[in-house]
């Protein structure tokens, strides 16, 4: 008999082990030579499983198999950066203790192919495909969604489908997103600050270097250190994922805070506007029934060419629009430019919707539980469909590592997410 896990922890591995975050474009793929040779090794797995496959330049893959209206199974093979994290252990991809470590072990290679494998399984187990089921493989969705864009351009995408990109038992609400580039003149004694890479991470490290002498800070994250009048900050913190900025401990707020203290002006204006990871201090604190409350995340601070460039985050509720986030923003900074750097609509699909509830009965039967379905501030591919839901794979109870330093997922919740998998797509697409 084959042993379907085994299968699914190995060819993770294979991948975890390709370095894919973005990076220049190469041949390969406009997003860098490691997310098109991940995007060239998913694709080999999904042909020898016995399915139809495509690259689109390194844009993004297809995997198809079975006939009839198509069903999506949308996720991603890039991932966010990790080198400037305290890792533990080996950020590409290790097993210790029945515990598959490793960035892209559960964002989002890990889930992606426990369904491509439940898929499988199906057609051995001697089930036919009532539908053509669709794996779409994309290359960007960390930084930007180009792969989906150059889909959209390319091909038909999926009216209705899930992304193995959130959480169980299901999701079907997904705050809106908005990243807002603030741009502003530099503070004369500001002479460096180095602070994140990418937008939806919690910034777990920041660098400064002021100039000025400034007094030693109360604060256990902050070090500083003064010499020849110029003072150096180092300031730790704890990353997690931008959608939830309450699970992490954002370093540049911290140094914020300490240059508030000690020097007001411009670092008094920016830390009320920006201490609230609610939105509080831009007026943006909003809140809905329906998906709770906005959050803000400061996930990029830096200078270029004599500018300040902070990059914000924002998952707002499903009631608000877009326009109405960035006017918000725009008018507290009126001193500074703002740019939307990407943005995506929020997703609502009703609870009794058939989608939703096959996929969340197939849930409650495997796992013998009797949940109902939630809201996240994440974004997934679910919302480049016009009937997509979030589905898994992290459960009840357990905390998300995604973008985290150790990003990890258990053996046994790797095991169980296939078979939820398998149930799933068996009374969808079979």
């Amino acid at each position: 008999m084959i042993n379907y896990i085994n299968k699914i922890l190995n060819d993770t591995l294979k991948l975890v082990a390709i370095d894919s975050v973005q990076a220049p474009p190469t041949s390969l793929s406009p997003f860098g030579d490691g997310v098109g040779k991940c995007l060239i090794e998913v694709l080999n797995i999904a042909k020898s499983l016995g399915f139809e496959t495509h690259n689109e330049e390194g844009y993004y893959g297809t995997a198809t198999i079975g006939e009839g209206e198509e069903f999506g199974i949308l996720g991603h093979v890039d991932v966010v950066p990790y080198k400037n994290q305290e890792w533990t252990k080996k950020p590409l991809g290790e097993i210790i203790d029945g515990v598959l470590y490793g960035r892209g072990v559960l964002d989002d290679k890990g889930p992606m192919l426990c369904c491509l494998y439940a898929v499988y399984k199906l057609i051995q187990d001697g089930y036919t495909p009532k539908r053509k089921i669709k794996f779409i493989f994309g290359g960007n969705e960390e930084s930007g969604w180009k792969c989906i864009e150059r889909y959209n351009q390319k091909e038909e995408m999926p009216k209705d489908g899930f992304s193995p990109d959130a959480d169980f038992p299901i999701i079907h609400c997904e705050k809106g997103i908005v990243e807002i580039k603030v741009t502003m003149d530099k503070p004369k004694e500001l002479l460096s600050l180095v602070a994140g890479e990418r937008a939806n991470v919690v910034i777990d490290k920041c660098l400064a270097t002021i100039n000025a002498p400034l007094s030693h800070s109360s604060d256990i994250n902050i070090c500083a250190s003064t010499k020849d009048n110029i003072t150096s900050i180092k300031t730790y913190g704890m990353a997690a994922h931008g959608s939830t900025p309450e699970k992490g401990d954002n370093a540049f707020l911290h140094t914020l805070n300490y240059l508030s203290e000690n020097l007001g002006g411009i670092y008094t204006t920016l830390n009320n506007f920006l201490y609230s990871i609610k939105g509080e201090g831009l007026g943006i604190n909003l809140h809905d029934n329906k998906s709770g409350d906005l959050s803000l995340n400061v996930g990029i601070a830096k200078i270029e060419l004599d500018k300040l460039i902070l990059h914000l985050d924002i998952r707002y509720p499903v009631t608000f629009t877009q326009d109405f986030i960035v006017n918000k923003v725009a008018n507290a900074f009126s001193f500074a430019k703002c740019e939307v750097v990407h943005a995506h609509a929020p997703l609502f699909v009703e609870k009794d919707d058939p989608l939703v509830q096959t996929l969340l009965g197939a849930y409650n039967k495997v796992m013998n539980e009797n949940l109902e379905p939630i809201a996240i501030g994440g974004g997934t591919y679910a919302r480049a469909m016009k009937h997509g839901v979030g589905f898994g794979p992290v459960f009840p109870n357990k905390e998300s590592c995604a973008h985290e330093a150790d990003e990890h997922f258990s053996v046994e919740d790797f095991e169980k997410s296939f078979n939820v998998y398998y149930e799933a797509i068996k009374s969808l697409c079979f």
